[in-house]
């Protein structure tokens, strides 16, 4: 674990709040942040392996400003963040690569991501509401993100060398909502990790199993992978040598397989991406990570709980990454209900509607065949089970469920379908997923203690009703865009610079527990209890 010191203060930019938030972001990373107020501290940095400084620097002592240029310039990292620059002292503004020259006041302004650099790769372009700092450089350093103020280009953020040490400078970060943002926090991270000599490795190759034409679904993958830095599709593998000759077509780099054991045991491939019928998911998966695969599984995770569990404690055998495709976490409807919920819009969650559906047949395909796809609930109902769970806050107490089978019996899988989720505290959630729905119902009804979010089927904007102002207040929130190339992009962080996984294997076995038990409890006519919330899941 790298240890950092985090240098806080000014009367400008308080230091409560600001420290924990990045100990703790960071800490998740594997790097232990100790918060000072004492500029003292830059004296004695032996044991540190990073210096961040989030203060008003001024003048410095000659004594810390020697300590902490010495530090840098004898292998030492440094990052910089908004006032870091705020300073005096000729060695420590040179070290530092620049030296504040004044702000505009705080506006809405682009940050803008240049060139291609170890600290913002993957990252993308993002707009906060800060104050503009503007910089005297003092030496020369490599801009990675810039902004533009009143028709000029200026640098926000850069890299530099010093000695046998690395500075990052991020000129942004005096409003609390920077602070906060996900992009900031990642740079600052990046940052971190680029200034304690920490770098990538080769880029993860990548092989897809599974290229039929259903949806296309193997080629969107493929052509996810190939807009990620730093991931690199390198084999293809199905049964069908039609498919497979499609795929030399469309992937002319890639190396074709037709035994997905040949492809394991390759050395052309790290991570494995599973996009076959749901009732095969395990098998493969269990494949792949057998031959030391990294493992993405296409959502449903897999059928059951027991096959779940099973893929999960082979990957953690292995020491090797496992996932699932649960890439509708990205929605721009899902995003910006998250958002108004954690604005605190509509107070704490109580109760949680989901429909999907209409009246229409199912049609002839496998996805329709239920020991093929394990049910009607299995397609939709686990991108909407996904979301209910990440809204939900607490655990699972029991599900129940109801089954239709009325119209459609040139088909095996339910006509009509609905699950009852109860949470601790008497919170509860339902999912309902009709072929034989004449009328339907919101996308979306969502209660709170403070107002309720409706979503429609077909609109573009999350309707809230809110009285966490004391008064009845109504808005049309227009949806977030999506950002369907975060899955795979986290998937590459993970891999490649050990950010968390952004979706786990025990997050998408919880889905399973869902749609397992909604069809027992169908059966039995019982609720069902969910007992693995309580056994560490």
């Amino acid at each position: 674990m790298k240890k950092a010191l985090m240098l806080l203060g000014g009367e400008y930019h308080p230091p409560q709040g600001r420290g924990e938030v990045l100990r703790d972001y960071l800490g998740r990373r594997g790097v232990q942040v100790e918060l000072t107020e004492d500029k003292g501290a830059l004296r004695r940095l032996e044991g540190y392996d990073l210096v961040i400084i989030y203060a008003e620097v001024g003048r410095l002592t000659p004594q810390q400003e020697k300590g902490v240029c010495e530090f840098v310039e004898k292998g030492g990292g440094l990052v910089g963040i908004h006032c870091a620059s705020v300073a005096e002292g000729r060695r420590y503004t040179e070290m530092l690569g620049s030296k504040f020259a004044g702000h505009g006041p705080i506006a809405r302004f682009q940050v803008h991501i240049t060139g291609e650099h170890e600290v913002t790769r993957r990252t993308r372009d993002f707009w906060v509401e800060d104050e503009f700092y503007f910089l005297e450089q003092k030496a020369d350093f490599q801009v990675v993100a810039e902004g533009t103020w009143q028709f000029r280009r200026l640098p926000l953020a850069y890299v530099r060398q010093y000695g046998k040490g690395r500075v990052f400078y991020i000129a942004i970060g005096h409003d609390d909502r920077t602070f906060r943002h996900p992009n900031f926090q990642r740079l600052v991270w990046r940052g971190a990790r680029w200034a304690t000599g920490e770098e990538e490795g080769k880029p993860v190759r990548v092989g897809v199993v599974g290229y039929g034409g259903a949806f296309n679904m193997g080629k969107y993958h493929a052509d996810l992978i190939g807009r990620v830095p730093g991931l690199e599709l390198t084999a293809v593998c199905d049964v069908d040598e039609e498919r497979l000759k499609v795929a030399k077509e469309e992937q002319p780099g890639a190396k074709l397989f037709k035994d997905v054991g040949k492809m394991a045991r390759s050395d052309s491939v790290d991570l494995g991406v599973v996009v076959t019928p749901h009732n095969t998911h395990a098998e493969v998966a269990l494949t792949l990570i057998e031959g030391g695969k990294h493992v993405i599984c296409e959502k449903p995770f897999t059928v059951t709980v027991d096959e779940a569990t099973k893929v999960i404690e082979a990957a953690r055998k292995q020491g090797v990454m496992l996932s699932v495709f649960h890439n509708r976490r990205w929605d721009g409807d899902f995003l910006t209900i998250k958002k108004v919920v954690a604005d605190g819009l509509i107070g704490e969650i109580f109760h949680i509607e989901g429909y999907g559906g209409g009246y229409d047949h199912p049609r002839y395909w496998w996805r329709s065949h239920k020991p093929i796809s394990g049910g009607a609930i299995y397609d939709w109902g686990a991108h909407f089970v996904d979301w209910i769970l990440n809204l939900m806050p607490g655990k699972m107490e029991s599900v129940y469920g109801f089954l239709q089978k009325l119209v459609w019996h040139d088909v095996t899988n339910e006509d009509h379908i609905q699950a009852i989720i109860r949470f601790q505290g008497g919170r509860y959630a339902e999912y309902q997923q009709s072929s034989i729905a004449a009328v339907g119902k919101p996308k979306w009804r969502i209660l709170g203690s403070l107002g309720g979010i409706l979503v429609e089927p077909g609109t573009k904007a999350v309707k809230v009703v809110s009285f966490a102002r004391g008064y009845r207040e109504e808005a049309e929130v227009p949806f977030m865009e999506s950002d369907w190339d975060a899955y795979y992009m986290n998937v590459a962080d993970h891999l490649l610079s050990g950010d968390p996984l952004a979706v786990t294997p025990e997050s998408a076995r919880r889905v399973i527990a869902v749609l397992e038990l909604c069809e027992k409890a169908a059966h039995t006519g019982q609720p069902q209890p969910v007992p693995y919330e309580d056994e560490g899941w």
